[in-house]
């Protein structure tokens, strides 16, 4: 056999191995966990690997510098979040239906408001998806970015630390993971 197919056959079964890896993970991410943080600061997303391959998923108002207005259209973006650092993230296995209701999740139009921010929007598919629960109310019952990562932080100590290899299976629905 020569080098060159011997080659093309590892490239194949790598490609083979990546496409029927079924495994998403589901991410929540904050870039603000602290309390001496400012009200305002920080953003909270979500990052979804399928086959190997991230998006991440932001809720941004349509006034924000690094948006256009997209009108009526959903406040859902993908794809800034690619080169931020989180301070804090978890990470959980989905299940094929869960994966399934996270895809209608992200078709939806969702309108980022003072009352919908990206820390609430972010907490509240995860929750919607998995039935994890992770806080992200903060003063007067606004969700930040500081309160969502806080209460990561706080999850990833108690009940161990998670990666997109070593992702938490969520438990059953209303427990918090």
């Amino acid at each position: 056999m020569s080098e060159l197919s011997l080659m093309e056959q590892l490239n194949r079964t790598r490609k083979n191995h990546i496409l029927n890896d079924k495994t998403v993970t589901l991410g929540v991410h904050s870039n603000s966990s602290s309390d001496n943080a400012p009200f305002v600061d920080g953003h909270a997303w979500i990052s979804v690997t399928k086959h190997r391959k991230t998006k991440f998923y932001g809720l941004w108002p349509d006034d924000h510098g690094m948006t256009k207005d997209n009108g009526k259209g959903s406040d859902i973006r993908v794809g800034l979040e690619g080169t931020m650092l989180a301070n804090a993230s978890r990470y959980y296995k989905l299940s094929s239906i869960q994966a399934l209701k996270l895809d209608q999740g992200l078709k939806r139009v969702v309108t980022w408001r003072y009352t919908n921010t990206c820390a609430s929007w972010a907490s509240e598919l995860l929750h919607e998806i998995t039935g994890v629960d992770i806080d992200a109310d903060d003063w007067a019952g606004f969700e930040t970015p500081r309160e969502l990562g806080k209460h990561i932080l706080a999850l990833e100590k108690s009940k161990g630390p998670t990666s997109k290899r070593s992702p938490a299976q969520p438990a059953l629905r209303g427990s918090s993971l």
